[in-house]
């Protein structure tokens, strides 16, 4: 079996530094893309399907106020993951904001089923 492409991992040295072979395999099951300015990576209400790790570029994460105004929470940048994700991937929730992309945004996108093996095998 060959050994998946995981030289995106160096954006995140705390995964780099894994070395189990299952969990590698499972992150060698992430897609790398490219988002333009202006995508929308996620609304308030979608459900969380996959883990999105930021290679490069910015994704802007806010919330929209009641007069329509909007307010932003955070930027996820390079090396970075969006820490509402991670909450509903975990906690089986939905978006409660929105996230879109500030610049073009290259990222690695790990599917849920495939975080969920990541995990399981970094803790075994």
């Amino acid at each position: 079996m060959s050994q998946p492409d995981l030289e995106w991992l160096s954006a995140f040295p705390s995964l780099a530094a894994l070395d189990d072979p299952a969990t590698r395999a499972a992150l060698g099951g992430a897609q790398i893309v490219q988002l333009p300015v202006g995508h929308m990576v996620f609304r308030e209400g979608d459900a969380c399907r996959h883990y999105l790790m930021v290679l490069d570029g910015s994704v802007r994460v806010q919330k929209l106020g009641e007069s329509g105004r909007e307010i932003v929470l955070y930027r996820v940048e390079r090396g970075q993951t969006c820490v509402l994700t991670t909450s509903c991937l975990f906690g089986g929730a939905r978006y409660p904001a929105e996230g879109v992309t500030e610049t073009p945004v290259t990222a690695a996108v790990l599917p849920l089923a495939r975080l969920n093996e990541a995990v399981a095998a970094s803790a075994g």
